[in-house]
């Protein structure tokens, strides 16, 4: 067992496998309709080019982008990233969508639907929780900053979720079949819930 694994305690696990096993049809039927021919990426992940993917190999291009995240939002270099630091973004502060989660949920799953589109995995309403709840989610410590250690454990934390979804033999590695088709499933279901979102807050605004 890697260094990563062992960072995943069994209540975790329990939730990954049952999230994997909802979701396999869906990807199988990605791959049915020709998701694996989807370019991106698997080659340059694939370190040592043996054709697959493992969770240490998916985990270190996570990492890297993890420290160069940390850097930006870190704006007084002093190793920590703050509440005001954290909610900051290009274009302003972080969205809070919390208020909307639950018909954001139900736009998706309408859009799936109506579009009839398996590729589309319609999100729970917890995925947009408030800024404030997804800093505190991070910030294990509990000491309202965000180290980039704890940052790093939960890169490993989703990077292990998406692992367990994609590796849908569970033989421990990800093929490029595999890491496309969970691919085409992502960029279906972002394009959905974007969607959502920008009809939804046009409503409001009426």
């Amino acid at each position: 067992m890697n260094k990563i694994t062992k960072k995943l305690n069994p209540v975790l696990l329990t939730a990954l496998f049952a999230t994997t096993a909802i979701l396999s049809i869906s990807q199988a039927n990605a791959f049915e309709r020709g998701g694996h021919r989807a370019a991106g990426g698997f080659d340059k992940i694939d370190v040592n080019q043996d054709g697959q993917l493992s969770l240490d190999e998916l985990t270190t291009p996570k990492m890297s982008k993890a420290e160069r995240k940390f850097s930006q939002k870190d704006g007084d270099d002093d190793g920590l990233i703050s509440f005001e630091e954290f909610q900051q973004t290009r274009n302003g502060t972080m969205t809070d969508l919390s208020d909307i989660a639950n018909e954001i949920v139900q736009c998706v799953a309408d859009t799936k639907a109506e579009t009839a589109n398996d590729d589309i995995m319609v999100p729970t309403a917890d995925k947009f929780i408030s800024p404030t709840e997804k800093f505190a989610a991070t910030d294990t410590s509990g000491d309202e900053f965000i180290s980039f250690e704890e940052l790093q454990d939960k890169v490993i934390e989703k990077v292990a979720a998406s692992f367990l979804v994609m590796d849908q033999d569970a033989d421990g590695s990800v093929t490029e079949d595999e890491y496309n088709a969970a691919k085409t499933i992502k960029k279906a279901s972002k394009s959905a819930i974007r969607q959502c979102i920008e009809e939804l807050n046009s409503e409001d605004i009426i």
